[in-house]
């Protein structure tokens, strides 16, 4: 097995657990790398092993946290390490590391709940919230997103250029950045985009526009823990926010 399907059966493993502090962890786990440490030293235990002990690293400003889920993630570690004919698990360490590059994607799909999937995963941002809509009058996420601005979070929106928008019950642009999109060929059409970047390592995307009549609509969203995907989504944020390109 490699490091990256380790880590893919860590997490999955700890989804189906009833683990108290589930979601917790879970959070974390975004953020961890596994390194397999094989020593040539046998284990004197089965015949002809080698010691060999699993590393999961994860970014030094989390790791205090990590240590605190030690032994539950030790557990879970010898649980599903995959039994071989040349070593043998022995021992769990937590260590700092870098943010994992391994391009491998921790990826959800939400069909039901989706407001408070969205609203958790706000409530995580640290740094940025870059949000692309095309309808936004919920004024529960925008109360959310006010709590992340108090807070410090950076935070730009750009939403189609409609009177839906125009009228909410809450003035987006006297509180954020607000980049107004007008789409316009040989018949008016709108920016349709879905998607809110949370920090260049997470990205909500799907058909889920924010506004109280979507609770009540059958809807989806992906919400993938992945840079490079980040990247993608951000370069079109970008695109978008040079809207001369689109008012012709």
């Amino acid at each position: 097995m490699s490091e990256i399907e380790f880590k893919k059966l860590l997490i999955a493993t700890v989804q189906t657990e009833d683990y108290d502090k589930k979601q917790e962890l879970l959070d974390l786990l975004k953020y961890i790398s596994i390194r397999y440490e094989q020593t040539g030293e046998f284990t004197r235990n089965l015949w002809n092993h080698y010691k060999e002990y699993i590393q999961v690293c994860i970014i030094p400003e989390k790791l205090i946290q990590l240590k605190e889920h030690k032994e539950y993630i030790e557990k879970i570690c010898y649980e599903i390490y995959p039994p071989n004919n040349d070593y043998e698990l022995w021992g769990v360490e937590i260590k700092p590391g870098l943010m994992p590059n391994d391009n491998d994607i921790s990826q959800e799909i939400v069909f039901e709940n989706i407001r408070n999937q969205i609203i958790d995963e706000i409530r995580n941002a640290k740094y940025l919230i870059w949000i692309v809509m095309a309808w936004f009058t919920d004024p529960v996420l925008y109360g959310e997103l006010l709590k992340k601005k108090a807070q410090g979070v950076t935070i730009e929106i750009v939403l189609d250029n409609n009177e839906k928008n125009k009228s909410a019950e809450f003035n987006v642009a006297a509180e954020f950045p607000t980049h107004w999109i007008t789409v316009q060929s040989y018949f008016p059409n709108i920016m349709h985009e879905k998607f809110c970047i949370i920090d260049l390592s997470t990205t909500i995307h799907g058909t889920f526009n924010w506004t109280k009549a979507a609770n009540f609509n059958k809807e989806s969203i992906s919400i993938d823990h992945n840079r490079n995907i980040s990247e993608s989504f951000a370069d079109e944020f970008m695109r978008l926010k040079n809207k001369s390109v689109w008012n012709k």
